[in-house]
């Protein structure tokens, strides 16, 4: 099966995301600002652009998934990379709020949607970091909620592995149609 692959986020800096917005404001400001090739466009300038982008993209798709999180129940499963190793670990989540305090200790991150898996990658000063959400079907909500969604390693394995009681979010689907 092909890997369909969409990145619906992505904060790392990349020589794409300089030359773009680079060429972006050549075309938009050169006579304005006396610019005769994209190369006299001030590095400031560039960088202001890039993160004014990428909050723009940011903003964009914090609405979605504050849609995404008003209408099911999910889990989020992965690791976090530290300087003594990668520590597993889950989480129950039903909002953005808690969703942004897990990778709140992220320096940069990119949110992919891969064959409908939605997946976080991130890295931060120790390391790097990759969770996977996942939607609780009605049967994994009753599941969790028996256990009093308790935060073990069983649970979370139980319900990531079995459709019957996950489902995969399809992100990019839904949101984008894509």
């Amino acid at each position: 099966m092909k890997t369909k692959e969409t990145i619906l986020y992505d904060s790392y800096y990349s020589a794409e995301k300089e030359n773009d917005a680079r060429q972006y404001l050549f075309d938009e400001y050169a006579d304005e600002e006396k610019w005769n090739s994209p190369q006299d466009v001030p590095d400031y300038k560039i960088f202001r652009e890039i993160e004014l982008q990428d909050d723009i993209a940011w903003e964009g798709i914090k609405f979605e998934l504050e849609i995404l999180f008003k209408s099911d129940y999910f889990l989020l499963t992965g690791y976090c990379g530290t300087w003594h190793g990668n520590m597993e670990g889950g989480k129950f989540i039903n909002s953005l709020s808690e969703l942004l305090s897990v990778i709140r200790h992220l320096d940069d991150f990119r949110i992919i949607d891969r064959n409908g898996h939605f997946i976080i990658e991130g890295s931060h000063h120790d390391g790097s970091d990759r969770y996977e959400l996942k939607r609780l079907t009605r049967k994994g909500y009753e599941l969790a909620n028996n256990n009093y969604f308790a935060n073990t390693r069983e649970l979370h394995n139980t319900i990531m592995k079995n459709n019957l009681f996950s489902g995969l979010p399809h992100f990019a689907q839904k949101v984008y149609c894509l």
